[in-house]
């Protein structure tokens, strides 16, 4: 995932006290995540881009797929998942945080 060209972009970050190792990998329509704080306590993410950037991002980011793990187990999940755009890939059952919602005042 650290090789050139891969997409990946690492660096060191602080979570609640704890010293981790961050990473995203930013796709067309999702950004992909790690967050390693020890070799048996990593979490690995697929966002969706519209609610995570951007004049549309919402309080509650659109979490597609979610693993915690050890290291090599996560990066395995990870990797396992289909193509964003391949019909088997995880997808959001509600929608985006910028759809019209309408407020019944009565």
């Amino acid at each position: 995932m650290a090789r050139t060209g891969t997409g990946w972009t690492f660096l060191p970050v602080v979570i609640a006290g704890v010293h981790c190792i961050g990473g995203t990998r930013e796709r067309r329509t999702v950004t992909e995540t790690i967050t390693v704080r020890a070799m048996d306590d990593v979490t690995v993410a697929r966002l969706r881009n519209d609610d995570c950037r951007g004049p549309r991002y919402s309080s509650v980011p659109g979490v597609l797929w979610e693993y915690t793990g050890t290291l090599s187990d996560a990066i395995d999940e990870l990797l396992a998942l289909p193509d964003p755009d391949h019909p088997m890939a995880p997808r959001l059952l509600r929608p985006t945080s910028s759809m019209f919602v309408m407020n019944d005042q009565r």
